[in-house]
């Protein structure tokens, strides 16, 4: 069995290992591919494709080094390239990051095989994990469902352009740099970013990033 583990802190990676050789379904012929970095990942998916192997698992990091000239940004673009090569891969992303909207766009739009955040899993849970995964079923963790419910609690989050525009509020972009980003008129985006007030229960006084930064939208 090949398994792919990618994360930027070797001593995860090494960890990962150590753990999975306690694990009852893996069988005793396990070859580790590793990565450092999203570019190492992309080198490494090409690398094992050029021999004709497989990679039967991964494990993926979401926060990573990013690969700009393949314009893989994080582990959730690693995962679909490797799908794109490997479909039949089962693929597993744990992740430091616990806002609510990146959890949902890396389901939504990636759907891996197992996600969890790194604050939910210890030795055992994750080869509970790996073990669901292997088996053919898929695995949330609970503070995952938990995020992705409060997600579909508020229907304005689901659009992606209304995720995208507070996404572009909270790094600077004024209305027109963002009406210019999606190609809509900066009507368009006032009109969005109303709905988005509405949703919050916000006057125009308030503040919509902060209101949303304390309910883990940003």
């Amino acid at each position: 069995m090949n398994i792919f583990i990618a994360d930027d802190h070797q001593m995860t990676i090494d960890g990962y290992k150590m753990i999975l050789s306690f694990s009852n379904v893996l069988g005793d012929n396990v070859n580790f591919i590793e990565a450092n970095s999203c570019e190492e990942a992309y080198l490494k998916i090409n690398s094992t494709r050029e021999i004709n192997a497989y990679i039967d698992l991964a494990i993926i990091d979401y926060s990573m080094p990013i690969y700009r000239q393949e314009n893989i940004l994080n582990g959730a673009d690693v995962c679909k390239y490797l799908k794109t090569n490997f479909p039949n891969s089962k693929t597993i992303i744990l992740t430091s990051i616990i806002e609510n909207v990146t959890l949902f766009d890396i389901v939504q739009n990636v759907s891996p095989n197992g996600i969890a955040t790194k604050m939910d899993v210890n030795g055992d849970i994750f080869l509970e994990i790996i073990e669901i995964v292997l088996s053919g079923k898929k695995f949330r963790s609970r503070f995952v469902v938990e995020q992705l419910e409060e997600i579909w609690g508020n229907e304005v989050f689901i659009n992606e352009k209304n995720r995208l525009i507070i996404h572009f509020l909270s790094r600077g972009y004024r209305i027109s740099e963002i009406a210019d980003k999606l190609s809509v008129s900066e009507i368009t985006i006032k009109k969005r970013i109303s709905k988005i007030r509405q949703s919050l229960n916000l006057n125009e006084d308030e503040n919509i990033l902060k209101e949303a930064k304390s309910r883990g939208y940003i």
